[in-house]
């Protein structure tokens, strides 16, 4: 492997590695954001309406959590493909 893949390679890495630490914060954002709208559908006004909103906003902040996990998960995967690949 000559130089210049060599270094971008490695600039892909970093690249990389600066995405999935973006990914690591919406993570923790959604996973706040879910457990802010379970505290609103528990302790919240007793609204019918207002509970049906803390639900949904529960469940889709639930379903962004898993998807962003996912997409940590595989970056990293690819991430070490790549070192392997350098080394």
């Amino acid at each position: 492997m000559n130089k210049e893949l060599k270094s971008h390679y490695v600039e892909e890495v970093k690249y990389q590695t600066k995405m999935l630490n973006n990914l690591k914060r919406w993570l923790k954002c959604s996973i706040i954001f879910s457990s802010l709208f379970l505290a609103f559908i528990l302790f919240g006004p007793s609204a019918i309406i207002l509970r049906i909103i803390g639900i949904i906003g529960m469940v889709l902040c639930v379903i962004a959590s898993v998807v962003i996990g996912l997409g940590i998960r595989n970056g990293r995967n690819n991430v070490n493909k790549i070192l392997d690949l350098i080394q």
